[in-house]
Order: C-alpha cells, then sequence, then structure tokens
C-alpha cells in the first residue's frame, strides 16, 4: 500500500468520525429542539388553562355574590331581576335563576316571562357545593351555543335555588385570542365532553366538534403535560400536549406540526454535511500535497533498504526530511556493521547447532531409556514370577532332601536363583518401575552400618575410606535403593581396580554450580572414587547407557550404573560420572536434603513368638506359583483357599468364608488388585490380616500394608503370616 493511500485513509479515518460527529450534532440539535418546543408547548397549555380558569372563575364569583343577595333569600324575584340585570349589564353574560324544575329567571327576557324547564341543565337539580360549568350547550331560550356556570345560594343548607351565569363562547374563543402562541401552533379549549369550545385556528368550523381521536384519548389516559403524537383536524402530523382544569374538568390542547420541528433539524443537517464535505476536501488535497513531499524520501529509504538487503551498504540520504535522513544514516550504519555481524552470526549458528544437536541426543537417550527401561519392568515382573516357583520348590526340596550329592545340587541352585533375584531387582531399580519409599538418611550412620557389607565387597586389595563432612543434615531417600546403588559403585570400582587401590566414600553439601540442573533447594553430594585406570571420553559417554558393559561376558550386566542414575533421578535428584585415564572415576549422586529428622531407631522383631495354624486365603494368578506355594503352606500345617483374582477373595469374604490372614498378589486381573483387595479389607472385614506380594507395581502402597517382595522364601512368608495374625489380634 503506498503512502499517498495511506495518507488518503488518515484522511478518511479522521473525516469519518467528524461526520459521526456532525450528524450526532443535527440529532442533538433535533432531540433540543423537540424538547424546547415540548416544554413551550406544555407551559403554554398550562397557562391558558389557568386563564380559561380565572374567566370561568370570574363568573363562580358573579353567581356567588349574587346568590347572597337579600332580595333573594326574601323571595323578592322581581327585585333580585332587577339587581341581577343592573350587575351584568353591558358584560354579555345572563343571569338565571333555577329551581329543581324549571328556570324561575332569565335576564335575556322580560321579568314574568314564560321560560323552559331546565332540562338542559346537569344532574343533580340543584348543587349546593363547589360551582360547576356545564358543557357547551344550545340555549333553549336564545338557541344560540352557551355555557352556563352555576353556584349554589350560599351559607343555605336546604338549597331552592342555584344561580347561573350564562356567556357565549366567544368570551373563551377571546381569551384565547389574546394568547401569543408560535406561528404554527394551534390550540383549541375542550369541555368536558372533549367538545371544541374555542380553537385558535378556524374556530367558527369546529365550534362543538368533538376533538382529534388521539387528543381524546390521550386526555382519557390521564396524559397530562406530556408529548403524544396526534394530527390535526385539518389532517398534518402533530406532537401534542394537554393540561386540564383542575376545578371544572375542561382541557386545553396545543399543537405543534411535525414540518415546524423537522426544519431546524434539516437545516442543521444541511449546514452539518456541508462542513463534513468542505473538511474532506481540504484533507484531500493536503494528503494530495504530503504524499507528494514524502514520498521521494520515502522511496529513497526504500532504495537503501534493497542495498542493504544486496549486502551492500547504501550511501547516507540527504532529502531535506529530517526523520528520512536519520533513518538513511541508520541504514547506512547497519551496512557497515552487517559485515562485522556476519562473523558473529556464523559463530552463534554453529554453536546452536552444536547446542540443537545435543539436546537431541539427551532426547534420544531418555527416550531409550525410558523404553528399555519399560521393557526391563515388564521382563522383571515375570522373572519374578518365575523365581518365585523356582525358589518355593527349592525350599521344599531342601527339606525333603537330606543325601548328598541332591543337598549340593540344591545349594547350587538356591545360589543361582539368589543371584538371578540380585539381577531382577537392579532391573526393577533400572527400570524405575517400583515406587520408592524415601524416608530421611543420616548419612554418617547408614555408611557405618554398610561398612561390613562393603568392606567384604571390595575384597582384600581394595583399601575402603570414608570422608564425610560433620554437621551434614539428612538425605531424603530410599535406604534400599540408596544401600543398591552405593554397593553397586563400589563393585564398579573394585572391578575397575584388579592389582588394588582405594576407594574412597566421601558425604558433602552440594554447592550451587553444581545443582544449577536441579530444582532450587538444599543437595547432598555423596561421591565415590577410585583410583584404577579411568575411562575415555566414548566409554563416558555410554557408561549409563542399560546394558552397556566393558566387562567380560558373565562379568557384568551392564545395569549398575543405569540402576544408580535411575534411583538418583527418582530421588528428586541426578549422578554424574568424571573420569581421566591413569587417574581414576569418580561417580557423584546429588540426593535432596531432607526436611525432617532422622526417625529414631526401633527393633521390630517380626519373628512370632510361637506357630499356630492358621486359615489363609490365598490370591495369586499366577499357576506356577501358586501351584508351589499352596502345597508349602499346607505342609506347614495351615488351612488354604486359593483365589485366582481379587474379585473372588472378596467374593468368598462376603459369603462369610472365615479366615485368619489374606496373602495376595498385587498385580492381578480382574477390577481389583492386591491393594485394591487390601482396602476393601480395612473397610470391610477390619479384624482380618493383610499381607501383599510383589516383584512389580507402580502403584503407591500405603505405610501400613505389609509387602514381600519376590522372589520370597517360604520362612519368611511364614513367620510374616505369625507376626501379622498376632498383631492384628494384639
Amino acid at each position: 500500500m503506498s503512502i499517498r493511500t495511506r495518507l488518503l485513509l488518515l484522511v478518511f479515518a479522521v473525516w469519518l468520525p467528524a461526520l459521526a460527529g456532525f450528524a450526532l450534532l443535527a440529532r442533538s440539535t433535533y432531540l433540543n429542539e423537540t424538547e424546547t418546543a415540548t416544554r413551550h408547548l406544555r407551559d403554554l397549555a398550562r397557562s391558558i388553562s389557568l386563564v380559561v380558569d380565572s374567566e370561568l372563575d370570574k363568573r363562580a364569583s358573579i353567581a356567588l355574590t349574587l346568590g347572597a343577595a337579600r332580595s333573594l333569600k326574601e323571595g323578592e324575584m322581581e327585585r333580585f331581576y332587577q339587581h341581577a340585570k343592573r350587575a351584568t349589564d353591558g358584560t354579555g353574560n345572563t343571569v338565571l335563576v333555577v329551581d329543581a324544575t324549571r328556570q324561575v329567571m332569565n335576564t335575556r327576557r322580560p321579568y314574568g316571562s314564560e321560560l323552559p324547564t331546565r332540562g338542559w341543565l346537569p344532574d343533580p337539580p340543584l348543587i349546593s357545593g363547589a360551582p360547576v360549568v356545564t358543557d357547551l350547550l344550545t340555549s333553549k331560550v336564545t338557541g344560540q351555543p352557551v355555557i352556563t356556570v352555576l353556584a349554589p345560594e350560599p351559607g343555605i343548607e336546604t338549597q331552592r335555588y342555584n344561580i347561573g351565569i350564562a356567556f357565549g363562547p366567544e368570551v373563551i374563543q377571546q381569551v384565547l385570542d389574546a394568547q401569543q402562541l408560535p406561528p404554527s401552533a394551534v390550540a383549541s379549549v375542550l369541555d368536558g365532553r372533549f367538545r371544541t369550545v374555542a380553537r385558535s385556528k378556524d374556530p367558527q368550523r369546529w365550534l362543538g366538534s368533538i376533538a382529534a381521536p388521539a387528543t381524546v384519548a390521550a386526555a382519557s389516559r390521564g396524559l397530562l403535560d406530556q408529548q403524544f403524537e396526534s394530527s390535526s383536524r385539518e389532517g398534518e402530523p402533530t406532537i401534542a400536549v394537554i393540561a386540564r382544569s383542575a376545578r371544572y374538568g375542561w382541557t386545553v390542547a396545543v399543537g405543534l406540526p411535525r414540518t415546524a420541528l423537522d426544519k431546524p433539524a434539516i437545516r442543521v443537517t444541511l449546514q452539518a454535511f456541508a462542513a463534513a464535505g468542505i473538511l474532506a476536501v481540504i484533507g484531500l488535497v493536503l494528503a494530495l500535497y504530503f504524499a507528494r513531499q514524502i514520498g521521494g524520501p520515502v522511496l529513497a529509504l526504500n532504495d537503501a533498504a534493497l542495498e542493504l538487503a544486496r549486502d551492500r551498504v547504501p550511501a547516507p540520504l540527504h532529502t531535506g526530511l529530517f526523520e528520512a535522513d536519520r533513518v538513511g544514516a541508520a541504514l547506512h550504519e547497519a551496512g557497515v556493521r552487517s559485515a562485522r555481524a556476519t562473523e558473529v552470526l556464523e559463530s552463534r549458528v554453529a554453536e546452536a547447532v552444536r547446542q540443537t544437536q545435543e539436546a537431541q541426543t539427551r532426547l534420544l537417550d531418555g527416550q531409550k531409556h525410558e523404553a528399555i527401561g519399560r521393557l526391563t519392568g515388564g521382563l522383571a515382573h515375570d522373572l519374578n514370577n518365575f523365581l518365585q516357583t523356582m525358589s518355593t520348590g527349592l525350599q521344599v526340596l531342601d527339606r525333603l532332601v537330606h543325601e548328598e550329592p541332591g543337598r549340593r545340587v540344591i545349594e547350587a541352585s538356591t545360589r543361582a536363583l539368589d543371584k538371578a533375584a540380585t539381577l531382577v531387582r537392579q532391573m526393577l531399580a533400572f527400570g524405575r518401575t517400583q515406587p520408592l519409599k524415601p524416608q530421611p538418611i543420616d548419612l554418617h550412620d547408614f555408611v557405618l552400618r554398610c561398612e561390613d557389607l562393603m568392606g567384604r565387597a571390595v575384597g582384600g586389595k581394595v583399601r575402603l575410606t570414608a570422608e564425610i563432612e560433620p554437621g551434614l543434615p539428612p538425605l531424603m531417600a530410599d535406604p534400599t535403593q540408596f544401600e543398591l546403588a552405593l554397593l553397586n559403585l563400589v563393585f564398579n570400582a573394585r572391578d575397575a581396580m584388579p592389582d588394588g587401590g582405594t576407594v574412597m566414600i566421601r558425604g558433602r553439601l552440594a554447592g550451587a554450580t553444581q545443582a544449577s540442573a536441579l530444582p532450587p533447594g538444599r543437595y547432598l553430594a555423596v561421591d565415590v572414587v577410585d583410583t584404577g585406570g579411568g575411562m575415555d571420553a566414548e566409554v563416558l559417554q555410554r557408561v549409563f547407557e542399560p546394558y552397556f558393559t566393558t566387562k567380560a561376558v558373565g562379568v557384568g550386566s551392564g545395569l549398575g550404573l543405569p540402576q544408580v542414575r535411575a534411583f538418583a533421578v527418582q530421588s528428586g535428584g541426578i549422578a554424574t560420572i568424571s573420569s581421566e585415564r591413569g587417574v581414576g572415576t569418580t561417580v557423584s549422586l546429588l540426593l535432596p536434603v531432607s526436611s525432617d529428622p532422622v526417625a529414631a531407631g526401633g527393633a521390630a522383631a517380626s519373628a512370632p513368638a510361637e506357630f499356630r495354624p492358621l486359615r489363609v486365603l490365598f490370591v495369586e494368578d499366577d499357576l506356577l506359583v501358586s501351584s508351589v506355594v499352596v502345597p508349602a503352606l499346607r505342609a506347614a500345617g495351615h488351612a488354604v483357599r486359593h483365589c485366582h483374582t481379587g474379585d473372588a477373595a472378596a467374593r468368598a469374604l462376603q459369603d462369610g468364608g472365615l479366615f485368619d490372614v489374606v496373602f495376595s498378589d498385587v498385580v492381578m486381573p480382574g477390577t481389583m488388585s492386591g491393594l485394591d483387595l487390601a482396602a476393601w479389607c480395612r473397610a470391610n472385614v477390619p479384624e482380618l490380616a493383610v499381607i501383599v506380594a510383589t516383584g512389580y507395581t507402580t502403584q503407591h502402597i500405603d505405610a501400613g500394608i505389609k509387602v514381600l517382595s519376590k522372589p520370597y522364601s517360604i520362612e519368611t512368608l511364614l513367620k510374616e503370616l505369625q507376626y501379622a495374625v498376632r498383631v492384628k489380634r494384639a
């Protein structure tokens, strides 16, 4: 889009709000004119109503004054006639005296003349309250339109006569003509039946006619002092306002033709659009002028930018437009710096590519570890079931076979089975398929307790030392997995020094730089340092890969360091390694510091004090495991019922089965796992002891549930069954 087009759009963007403003001004002017006209009409209607009331009040006062005359009270009607005629001569008013049935006196006729009945006068026959005004009627005496103001005799409780002052509608017409109405306004005075008594336009034509329907409807609804839409008797649309006499019930209507209101609005609208048109023309002319003034420098800037895009240095601009010259100078400076920036950019791109490749390598490595971990966890679960079957079978054979060479075969098989169980535990630890049970660990005490075990692990050629900083806070980790990780590191250090050396276990607070890759917090660094031959860079990059090993076949499984790394990450920390050829290797575990103190140790003897036969509900879906565990339990004197699923076990309990203890696997088919069954028993059979066994689970296990890790020994199982029942009954 060109600058000229943009400037034109800018003009229109400014002009359109101005046009809208003029339109709003015209609208506001029209509304103000309408409001002003309505207010003026309302005031005018009230004023006319007051003047008409004043005229009627005058005649009511005359009637009341005459009604108090002594001659009327004394019944001297002829003398009263003369008095009334003198009082009203030259005023255009006629005095009447009426009783309940007829006219008694009328100053329009000579005294004593025959007069018509009073059937044209309003009910009731005689009034005794405030004066009233009749509607516009035709006089039976004169045959002309007449209006009568009737008043009672003042001071008399029982009325004999009413005194009336009759006059023609021309009196009200004169009052209306004396009002200063707007040139196009029309005012009408209406009686109680909404008949026209006086009108400012063509009064004789409309005298006695009923007002316009809209006016009658508005007066009937009581829309006093309110604007309403109507039409004049000539059929012209108007806005009208009515006012009503509070004393006599007459109505004054004032209307103004719509055309009289529209003329100012049309005039203001035309003026507004004319002003808007002038502004638009001026804006367009200025836009075209400035577009020509700005277009040249902008084109020069465009050429300079193209030069810069071609990796050339654009020349400085001197267009006379300050901003364009400044931009041109900036483009020139940018061109000068471009060459230098190119070198920096290339080096940064190379660094970014390198970092991206490293991140991709780490991502692929993590995905590979995760995939192998899942596969390993699944295999470990199945292997544990097989190992449990073989372990139970060997234990049964161990009780039955007491002679050589069968004993040697059983012992060799048991040792091989123990090694296989250790390997499976490493696989589970690497695969992170078991939820850890972290707790505060005092590093000093932990190393002391493991010293004997680790000392035997390193052998006689290797010297084992420790260097733990005093006053270290406890770390938070699973003790069993932490011990396994340290043993794996000690074994690796021992194997790296076949001719002997030193293994040092160091403990210290990790520095901020060392823990920069971890979430904010405090961490302990546990280092295992050896003085072996070290590793080269290629081996160092792969040491945490599962099943990668540099040891001979049958010596290493390739799961030691992966287990260490998996344990550290699952514990909320990290494992790192550094090595140098000819110097040695250091593996560092960064583990989070515990906010809780170390719990006081207590001896929990789980062995039962005595043997007693138990009723055991055994829940296991693996036929190999159940085929050896059930006979072993029965051989030990226990009554065993076997269920293949947790749902079946729950039904057995619901059906009233009596048992002392439930022994269940964790992972099973159906809707209930072993942990679900334990929770169900706790809620429904709280007196029943529950033990679960697992070699693989990702579910969280409550601290109150006893867990046996597969493969377990029959002796351990028998002891735990007795102990669980005894504790439950205590």
